[in-house]
């Protein structure tokens, strides 16, 4: 699976890291078994079907890992000065 575009991914939610890890998997063996799978068949499909909901999951729960993370950065801000 391709590394995410940024650099400033933090562990703020053991949850997310173990499925983002999960999904890895799902994509990595994708990747293997295409080799061995013949080209446009009906299983080459379903695998890519596979394949890019894991990735599309992947995204997005960086995306909500995100919007954690700043979320509880802005909460602590107000906290504090308040």
């Amino acid at each position: 699976m391709e590394k995410s575009s940024g650099g400033n991914y933090q562990l703020e939610c053991p949850l997310a890291h173990d499925l983002l890890n999960k999904l890895s998997v799902i994509v990595g063996h994708y990747d293997l078994l295409e080799e061995e799978t013949p080209g446009n068949s009906a299983l080459q499909k379903r695998m890519l079907l596979i394949r890019s909901i894991a990735k599309a999951m992947a995204a997005e729960l960086g995306h909500l890992q995100c919007d954690l993370v700043s979320s509880r950065k802005t909460k602590g801000k107000k906290v504090s000065s308040g």
